[in-house]
């Protein structure tokens, strides 16, 4: 399940390039409200060497997946558009109206983002062409973060091919 989970790196990759917000979001799913990841969805855990896992469900007909994953004081919730079926059952739903409270869901522009998150700069990102991300964070900037006591905070990041969302990132951590 780990291999299968798509992802573009640990949502912290953007912290210095993120662009400030000031309040977090999440996912609205299944006319549930709004909360973290799947609680429905198949539970997996990543290898033998840690508790690190999550919960996973899957949109077969959209080719959506929705998961949540994570440790301790981690984790992110990720919905993501294009992806492969997953390597063992998950639990099928409707993914086609998932969207975070704030309004992003798949497959809007980037202009779509930006008018609801504010302004950012858009960024590649290394390893895959064509993928660009507009990261936004509540965390204050990393070399802040030693007068702090412990922050907790979330990246939110957007990451777009031909100008559309195919992966919503939302990392949260202490």
């Amino acid at each position: 399940m780990g291999r299968w989970l798509p992802e573009f790196g640990d949502s912290e990759t953007w912290w210095d390039v993120a662009t400030r917000v000031d309040r977090r979001d999440e996912f609205v799913y299944n006319r549930e409200g709004p909360g973290g990841g799947p609680a429905d969805g198949t539970r997996f855990v990543h290898g033998s060497a840690g508790p690190s896992g999550g919960q996973a469900v899957y949109d077969r007909v959209h080719a959506i997946a929705f998961y949540e994953q994570g440790c301790c004081s981690w984790n992110d919730v990720v919905a993501a558009a294009g992806v492969p079926a997953p390597p063992k059952d998950v639990p099928a739903r409707n993914l086609l109206g998932l969207s975070t409270v704030r309004g992003v869901r798949l497959w809007l522009t980037e202009a779509e983002v930006m008018k609801i998150y504010g302004r950012a700069t858009l960024e590649p990102v290394a390893g895959h062409p064509g993928v660009s991300v507009l990261p936004y964070t509540t965390w204050p900037p990393r070399k802040s973060i030693a007068s702090v006591h412990s922050p907790c905070g979330q990246f939110e990041n957007f990451f777009f091919r031909a100008n559309r969302v195919i992966l919503i990132q939302l990392g949260n951590g202490c």
